[in-house]
Order: C-alpha cells, then sequence, then structure tokens
C-alpha cells in the first residue's frame, strides 16, 4: 500500500499541474497520464472507503480515482474555463495586435492548443489575422521561440502577406526578424537542397510550360504511334465527357440546365444539342462523311404538322440524301422522365412514338431515304458501330483521315485545351498519390475512365523520361521527396508547431508530408485554418476531404470557428451561403454579417449582354454595360476599387485602358476567379457568366474521374466550380454586378435568378421544359422565351404568362 499511496500523490500533483491555468490540457497530456497510473488506478480496490484509512489518504485517493475515472470529462470543462480566464489574462494584446480587436471566436481560437486544430474560417473573418494572432500568442507566452514554429501558406503572395503580418504582430519579441513563412513548395525545395549533394533543378517553373510539353508530346505520339493515336481519337471524339443520358433526369429542365455546362462542338466545329448527336457527328468527321446538321426537310402544304413544328432531322449526308435521325428512346421504348406531352396524348412516351411514325412516314411518302439510331445503342456502347453497318449497308463509303489531318481538327476543337488541362492535373494528381497509371482500375462499366487510361499511360511514362533526362524535378516530387528525407532521419528540425494557413487546399502529397515531419517530432502540435467552402484548387491536387475529415485524418482535434464576416453585407452573405451550401459535402456553417445592407439596396444586379450580332457585337455591348455600370459605382463611391472577375483570363476586357481613362479615380483591376481569392474591393462585376466555352462552369474540374485519385470523391454535380463562383461572388463589400449573354446564361446566373433576393422576374416557367423563361424581342413583338433557348424553343406571349 506505501508504494500505491506514493504514486497516488505523485499522480494528484501533475494532475494539479495540468489544470493550473498555466497552459491548455491537450489530449497527449491526458493519454499521457492515463497511461502512467493505468496500474496504480487498477491496484486500487473498490471498497478503499471502508478501510479505515486516515482521512488524508482517503482524500487523496478518492481524488486520483475522480481524476483519473472523469478525466475527458474534466479535461473539457478546464479547458473551456482556461479559454476564458486567457481571454481576459490577454485582452489587451489581444486588442493591440490590429487597429480594431480580435473577436471572442478568434481569441478562442488563437488560445485553444489541442495536439490538432482546425480552425473553419468564413470568407472575409480574418484567416490571416487569427494564424498570425497565434504566432504571436506562442510567442508572447514563451510556449515556442521563431525556430520550432513552420509556418506554410500556399501562395507565394499569401506567404509574403502572412509574413509580413506575423512580423507586426511580434515586432517587440525576441527573434521576430526570423520568423519565416514558407509555401509548400518553397519548404519541400528546402529540404530537398538540404539533403541532396547535386543540385536540385526545377524541370516546369509553372504550370503553362508543364502543359505546353505535354501538348508537344501528345502532337508527337499521336503522328509516330498509330496504336497511341487510335486511343486518342477514340477519348476525344467518343468519350471526351462523361456519359450522362437524358434518362436519369427527372425533368427537361435539370437535362437542359446540365446541358449548358457542355459546349457540345464537334471536332469540325459544328454546335450540336447532345452528347450522343456529338459522337455521331465526329464520327462522320474521322470518316470523312459529309453532312449538314438539322437541315430543313421541305415538306408540301398537307404534310406540314404544327403538332410537330419545322421538320429538321438531325443529320443530313449529303452526298447520299440519306437523312438520318437519332431517337432518344430505351430499348423497350420507353423515353427520359424529363420529357412532357401534348393532347391529344396522355404520355411523353406517345407523343415522342407518334412524332416518331410521322416523321418516318414523310420519308416513306417522299421516298427519301432514312437511317434511324437510338439512345439504347449509346449506353449498350454500340452506337457507332451499329450506325457504320447501317450507312455501310446502304452504300456510304468511309475514308478515313490521316494522322495530320486528324491532330489538325483535333487541336482546333473546342475541347483540345480542357483535354490537356485533364492530363495536366490527372499527372499531377497520379504523382501526389505515388501511383501509376497501371494501378489503377476503373469501375466495372467505367469505359471512359478505362479509355482515358490508355491515353494518359504514353503521356505519363514520357513525361518521367523527360524528368530523368534533364534531370530535374518537378513540384510534386520536391513534396513527395522532402517527406521521404524526413521519414529517414535525413532533415532535423525541432519543430514544435506545424501552423497552416488555407488549410482546405491540401493535397495528398502535402499530407504525407505532415504526416513525416510528425512522425519525426511526435509531439509536434498542428494548428490549421481554412474553409471548405473556399477550396478550388482541385486542379492542383487539393483534396477536400483532408479538411472535411480532418479529425479522421489526424486524431482528436480541437474545433472552432470563426463566423463573423466583416468583408460584406448581410444580402451577399445570404444569397452566397445559400448557393455554396446547395452542395451537402459541404460543412454547414451560419455566418453572420457585420453589417446589414441599406433598406432597399440591392447587392446583386444581373446585366444582360444581346449577343445577336455574334461574339464582337457582344464584346461592343458588353463594354458599354461596363461603362454604364462603372458610372453607377462612381456616382456612389467615386474614389471604390473595383474587380473584374472572369473564368479564364481571356475573359478580360480588352479596352480596360479606355474604361480606366473614362473613370480615373476608379481603381479598376481584372482578376481570374482563382486569383481573387484572398482579395477584397468595394464592387465586383464578374464577366461572362455563360454556359459554353468562356463561362462558368468549367466541366473539366469537375471531371469524375479525378475521383480516383482524391481520398473522396465530390459528386454533386460542379461541386468544385460552384465553389469557385462562391468565391469570385464573395470579394465585394458593397455589390456584385452579373453580366451575361441573354442567350446562353451560366446555370448558376439561372441558380440565382430563382432566389428570392433576385431582381430578375421569378416564377414564369416555359410550358414545354418547366425551366425560367427570359423577355426576349421577335420580329412582329416582345414575348417570354425559354431561357434554354435553342436546345428548348417554349415560348409564352407577354399577356399570357404562366405563372407558379
Amino acid at each position: 500500500m506505501p508504494g500505491i499511496i506514493d504514486q497516488v500523490t505523485e499522480a494528484n500533483i501533475i494532475f494539479t499541474r495540468l489544470t493550473g491555468f498555466e497552459r491548455y490540457f491537450a489530449n497527449s497530456d491526458e493519454q499521457a497520464f492515463l497511461n502512467s497510473y493505468c496500474v496504480t488506478r487498477e491496484a486500487i480496490v473498490p471498497d478503499y472507503v471502508s478501510m479505515g484509512l486516515v482521512d488524508g489518504i482517503a482524500e487523496a485517493l478518492r481524488s486520483f480515482c475522480n481524476n483519473f475515472d472523469l478525466c475527458a470529462i474534466e479535461r473539457k470543462d478546464y479547458n473551456n474555463e482556461f479559454v476564458k480566464r486567457q481571454q481576459v489574462k490577454y485582452a489587451d494584446f489581444f486588442a493591440g495586435l490590429e487597429a480594431y480587436p480580435l473577436s471572442p471566436d478568434q481569441t478562442e481560437a488563437i488560445i485553444r492548443d489541442e495536439d490538432n486544430n482546425l480552425v473553419l474560417a468564413g470568407a472575409g473573418t480574418g484567416k490571416t489575422t487569427t494564424i498570425s494572432g497565434k504566432v504571436a500568442y506562442l510567442l508572447e507566452k514563451g510556449i515556442a521561440t521563431p525556430d520550432e514554429l513552420l509556418i506554410i501558406s500556399f501562395t507565394n503572395n499569401a506567404a509574403l502577406e502572412m509574413r509580413d503580418r506575423c512580423r507586426k504582430f511580434c515586432q517587440n519579441m525576441p527573434g521576430a526578424e526570423n520568423l519565416e513563412v514558407r509555401t509548400f513548395n518553397s519548404f519541400g525545395f528546402l529540404v530537398c537542397r538540404s539533403c541532396s549533394d547535386q543540385e536540385i533543378r526545377l524541370a516546369f517553373d509553372d504550370s503553362d510550360k508543364a502543359k505546353i510539353y505535354l501538348q508537344e508530346k501528345f502532337d508527337e505520339l499521336f503522328i509516330s504511334d498509330p496504336s497511341f493515336q487510335r486511343k486518342a481519337v477514340n477519348y476525344l471524339a467518343f468519350f471526351n465527357r462523361p456519359p450522362k443520358d437524358e434518362s436519369e433526369f427527372e425533368t427537361r429542365n435539370d437535362y437542359l440546365t446540365y446541358e449548358q455546362g457542355f459546349k457540345n462542338i464537334t471536332l469540325d466545329g459544328i454546335k450540336v444539342k447532345s452528347q450522343q448527336e456529338m459522337e455521331i457527328a465526329n464520327f462522320f468527321c474521322l470518316f470523312n462523311i459529309r453532312y449538314e446538321y438539322e437541315r430543313h426537310y421541305p415538306l408540301e402544304v398537307e404534310d406540314r404538322n404544327p403538332m410537330f413544328g419545322v421538320y429538321q432531322p438531325d443529320f443530313y449526308l449529303t452526298d447520299y440524301q440519306i437523312w438520318h435521325e437519332h431517337y432518344g428512346i430505351t430499348r423497350n421504348g420507353d423515353v427520359a422522365k424529363s420529357l412532357t406531352t401534348r393532347p391529344p396524348y396522355k404520355t411523353a412516351r406517345e407523343y415522342y412514338h407518334a412524332g416518331m411514325a410521322w416523321k418516318e412516314h414523310i420519308h416513306e411518302k417522299y421516298k427519301t431515304r432514312l437511317v434511324k439510331s437510338y439512345s439504347f445503342e449509346a449506353s449498350e456502347g454500340n452506337l457507332i458501330r451499329n450506325l457504320k453497318e447501317r450507312l455501310l449497308a446502304e452504300g456510304v463509303e468511309m475514308h478515313e483521315r490521316s494522322p495530320e489531318e486528324i491532330l489538325e481538327q483535333i487541336k482546333k476543337s473546342a475541347d483540345y485545351e480542357d483535354f490537356i488541362n485533364l492530363i495536366y492535373v490527372f499527372l499531377g494528381l497520379m504523382k501526389s498519390c505515388g501511383k501509376l497509371p497501371e494501378e489503377l482500375h476503373p469501375d466495372k462499366g467505367d469505359k471512359r475512365f478505362r479509355v482515358f487510361l490508355d491515353v494518359i499511360g504514353p503521356l505519363f511514362k514520357a513525361y518521367g523520361q523527360h524528368l530523368k533526362g534533364i534531370p530535374a524535378v518537378d513540384f510534386n516530387d520536391m513534396i513527395n521527396q522532402a517527406a521521404q528525407h524526413f521519414r529517414n532521419g535525413e532533415f532535423n528540425k525541432p519543430y514544435k508547431y506545424i501552423l497552416v494557413d488555407e488549410f482546405q487546399d491540401m493535397s495528398l502529397g502535402r499530407y504525407e508530408l505532415i504526416k513525416a515531419i510528425r512522425a519525426q517530432n511526435p509531439g509536434v502540435k498542428l494548428y490549421v485554418v481554412g474553409d471548405d467552402w473556399q477550396s478550388i484548387f482541385r486542379f492542383t491536387g487539393s483534396d477536400l476531404s483532408i479538411i472535411t475529415q480532418f479529425e479522421k485524418h489526424f486524431g482528436v482535434t480541437s474545433k472552432t470557428a470563426i463566423l463573423k464576416t466583416y468583408r460584406f453585407n448581410d444580402q451577399i452573405l445570404n444569397m452566397s451561403s445559400a448557393f455554396v451550401q446547395k452542395n451537402p459535402a459541404q460543412i454547414a456553417k451560419q455566418l453572420i454579417a457585420q453589417q446589414p445592407a441599406p433598406e432597399g439596396y440591392v447587392s446583386f444586379e444581373f446585366i444582360k449582354v444581346a449577343s445577336g450580332g455574334g461574339r464582337e457585337q457582344y464584346l461592343r455591348f458588353r463594354t458599354q454595360h461596363l461603362s454604364e455600370i462603372l458610372g453607377k459605382i462612381n456616382a456612389e463611391k467615386p474614389d471604390a476599387s473595383v474587380f473584374m472577375i472572369g473564368r479564364y483570363k481571356l475573359n478580360a476586357p480588352r479596352d480596360m485602358r479606355y474604361l480606366h481613362n473614362q473613370y480615373p479615380g476608379l481603381d479598376i483591376k481584372f482578376f481570374t476567379a482563382h486569383g481573387v481569392k484572398g482579395m477584397t474591393c468595394d464592387y465586383a462585376i464578374l464577366l461572362d457568366l455563360d454556359s459554353g466555352i468562356l463561362g462558368f462552369p468549367s466541366e473539366m474540374a469537375d471531371d469524375p474521374m479525378l475521383n480516383y485519385l482524391l481520398q473522396e470523391g465530390d459528386d454533386y454535380e460542379n461541386a468544385e466550380e460552384r465553389r469557385v463562383f462562391y468565391v469570385a461572388i464573395t470579394r465585394a463589400r458593397y455589390k456584385n454586378y452579373l453580366i451575361y449573354n441573354e442567350n446562353q446564361p451560366s446555370k448558376f446566373i439561372t441558380e440565382l435568378q430563382m432566389t428570392e433576393n433576385s431582381t430578375e422576374q421569378a416564377g414564369i416557367k416555359c410550358p414545354e421544359c418547366t425551366g425560367p423563361m427570359i423577355k426576349r424581342i421577335g420580329p412582329h413583338s416582345e414575348f417570354y422565351g425559354c431561357l434554354h433557348y435553342p436546345r428548348c424553343t417554349g415560348k409564352v406571349a407577354l399577356t399570357n404568362v404562366i405563372i407558379t
């Protein structure tokens, strides 16, 4: 018994020290305490109270047993009280860091000091201030010295801003001038240089150079390797889009809204209405079969059927006078749930089959040749093969184009740049994950991914050989090799804290590097700040699951949220938050805006631009609108900062000098939606919010094939692009102007316009597809036309609208 009493006395002293309000009581402290005294606890019999022990010993035993048995509960209560006391004790310190005192949410996030700390901070809530405040707090309390802190951000600009903020907050502390903030890439480069006798060369210092190499290698393989050429043509002509049939959609509007995000432009530059039509047209192009898309079929007066409108079969083979219809039916004749009917037909199936019968009757009557194909053939993987057999039976000659001709068509195609981007992204993800193409196995039935692997495999091999031949490394190599140097014990640094800003951008390679550092320094604490709503760098390998499942990856975690935004008003907050949280995979948060919008103020204004005269006329009209918008801004705030934001660099206004000269007092700048992240302005003008080539959303960024390399795929439609758009609409303090082509608006515009805060006419539904309608001007009058025109031609007279 005396030995046990000594151990109990020691344990009580240690527990008193752990709960003495000098430091945070972390989970590792709890586990160490429990592990050290578990044998002692087991040795204490349950009825020790009845053993007649002297009061002091009985009380010591009771105190120890309570502390041991209720350690988790007491630790939680203690830490909550510790935070409150520290907030009071360091109130002046926190108040003096910035012009405005830190919020209670921020100071709590700084004080909590678990082994793993996740701070979820929304747009404009002060992420940089919080992590810089954490650095200052650690140094002020003497918990760590500057060289024991590894502070990391993701971009050079963010790292410089963080360094300056940290040094400002710590300017009167010893060694503050030595605080370093690095990007993951620069830290990986430092580790590799420190651990290698050879010079470390970087193969590509930016993504554009790497893409140029991949493009050149693709061209070379395409011309020199017939096997590669067949595989590449197969992918680009028939598998470039994720397969999704109209039958998978509940409503016609859902289907048409989905299709808005794709170009559906054939290899020879013809815009068609669906993926399957694009595959058929690409087949014609590759085999030199001349065709016209939706050529008008002339009918006599008695055969013109108002029920089916003007007759324009899908394709017309001009050299053979063959008409081709592609029918959207299943093998048993069913049609998509999204299709509607018209009287006198009771069902969409009856209506669709009546149309098929009418078309075939017309061809029989006029003695014209008709070749048919069906949607179910595409889902069964036989569409092109069956069509080829039918055309050969009709005497159609097929002459495959030369490799040079095909490559020229591919490089001019609307999807070629996206294809090279996808190759670059996928290759980087493979290297980040340490995977080889042959180690990836498509899910059953995923023919598209199997075809893609046939293309990426030779390019991945050539890329690796190129780096070895230089010799050089890329950014992924640097991260992977740095992690290996830590595992091998070749880079030793006694870090106490790893502090990471913008943690939502973590990739698997960077995650492995953090794990390797912690394996070498088991006591190092991890403190990260991020916002899953702003995770927009999937194309560089960022894996959303690393932040959304943080505790699963790193262990017991303190989670705190900073929810008050100082950037924008409550109108912008409400609409942007509702928009991004449509994806259930995002962590639910209820942000609070410090500033309400003035009464009657509209923080989202939708600007339609006419485009009937083509791209040049659209750009002229867009400039007129930009000038008018800037005039409004100038009247409201003559010294305002204005960001023009586009999805791509190509969206930048070519007449910026003219606009600057018009309004010299305004600070006008252009950024891409990715480049503007972390920045703030007074007013934002979002450009070209259209479907199609230069609009939102980009389907490449959300390609489901990337899920094979990410720990947890995000299956929500346009998930990444939704977050990119969220970033774009949360830059402005006061107002967003959203500019779009009235004939091809982005699906995101359509969605926002249907919310309560929209200034557009709401509730007018298309009688054909139930989608939204907009006011249009025809040759004779104004009318409401379907937003999905020309895919849907629904119309409603202004005096006969359908309000729902």
